[in-house]
């Protein structure tokens, strides 16, 4: 019984000790217990939208994205596609989306920095058109 109290006791002075220590050590780290605190403002992701090149055309034919996203045309035609700016024949209103004709089975990318609409058609098949709306 004696020892029974012994080591109730140990356990206690073991404990007490523990617990001045974690006083110390928050008061040296914390004095006055002033945290800092931060704040960070969490932008999205880039998103990357697909647009299928098919045979009849694009899919889908209108896309609306935030600046700063990708769009990602893949050839599944089975021939030679293209994609290229507005107005045809001419393709001048968007310069940077006159990727030129590119094979099946492979894709070209255009990252969107500005916001705006970007109308876009096949070169090959010009009925074939598509519209990138992109926002802020």
């Amino acid at each position: 019984m004696l020892m029974n109290k012994r080591i109730i006791i140990g356990i206690v002075i073991l404990l007490l000790i523990l617990l001045v220590e974690c006083l110390v050590w928050k008061t040296t780290h914390y004095p006055n217990n002033t945290y800092k605190s931060s704040t960070h403002t969490i932008k999205p992701l880039p998103k990357e939208v697909t647009v299928t090149v098919t045979k009849n055309g694009f899919s889908p034919k209108e896309v609306t994205i935030e600046v700063g996203s990708a769009v990602r045309w893949t050839n599944k035609s089975g021939e030679p596609q293209t994609v290229n700016s507005d107005n045809y024949p001419t393709n001048q209103l968007h310069k940077e989306l006159n990727f030129g004709e590119f094979a099946n089975n492979s894709s070209v990318v255009y990252t969107f920095t500005k916001p705006g609409t970007y109308g876009y058609h096949n070169q090959f098949h010009h009925k074939q058109t598509g519209e990138i709306i992109v926002t802020k």
